[in-house]
């Protein structure tokens, strides 16, 4: 019976001294990008420092109700990546915590925290209003538009009037990179690139 309880003796005192060599310990975690959109993924990243023969449990709560559950048996699980994405716009607290799993003890240390802050996304700018004077030319009095010299693309159009009209006091002012030009002869003026 002595020896009996002698060997449990050695086995804890063993057990004891080999425990903290086996331990596997939670760092910290972190997420990137630490600003979003909903939708968008985002890489969540929990760092273990291992030593020899890793097992052990890891829990990462998304802080929307969203979580998954690791096991640490190998020394390529000591970093931890999974994506996530946001459903809604606001500020979200990503937790990894040390948890049992199953058979399988829960990694030592504390629980490590990041925060996400996901916002809705930026609408569009307007069309510039160049586009619209591009699509909608306007000639001057006593001209009328060639329908066919209209080109939608760059904006380009030509105004016709009878041979020999005199061209208007005022030039017309051509969008973007378009030039004026006038041939009062041919009775046509416009802009053109």
């Amino acid at each position: 019976m002595k020896r009996l309880s002698t060997l449990v003796l050695m086995a804890m005192a063993m057990a004891m001294a080999t425990g903290p060599a086996l331990a596997q310990t939670l760092k910290s975690v972190k997420v990137e990008p630490a600003a979003a959109t909903p939708g968008q993924a985002v890489a969540v990243t929990a760092q273990i420092e291992l030593t020899d023969n890793p097992n052990c449990g890891l829990h990462v709560h998304f802080g929307d109700g969203v979580s998954s559950t690791f096991k640490i048996n190998q020394a390529k699980d000591a970093t931890v990546v999974v994506t996530h994405s946001y459903a809604k716009p606001g500020n979200y607290t990503v937790m990894a915590e040390p948890k049992r799993v199953g058979a399988v003890l829960k990694c030592l240390g504390d629980n490590q925290k990041a925060t996400v802050a996901v916002a809705a996304a930026q609408a569009p700018a307007a069309a510039a209003p160049v586009a619209a004077a591009a699509v909608a030319p306007t000639c001057p009095d006593g001209w009328r538009l060639a329908a066919k010299s209209v080109n939608k693309k760059t904006g380009a159009f030509q105004c016709t009037a009878k041979a020999g009209t005199a061209a208007p006091a005022k030039r017309l002012e051509c969008p973007g990179s378009l030039t004026y030009f006038e041939n009062t002869k041919k009775g046509q003026l416009g802009c053109r690139p």
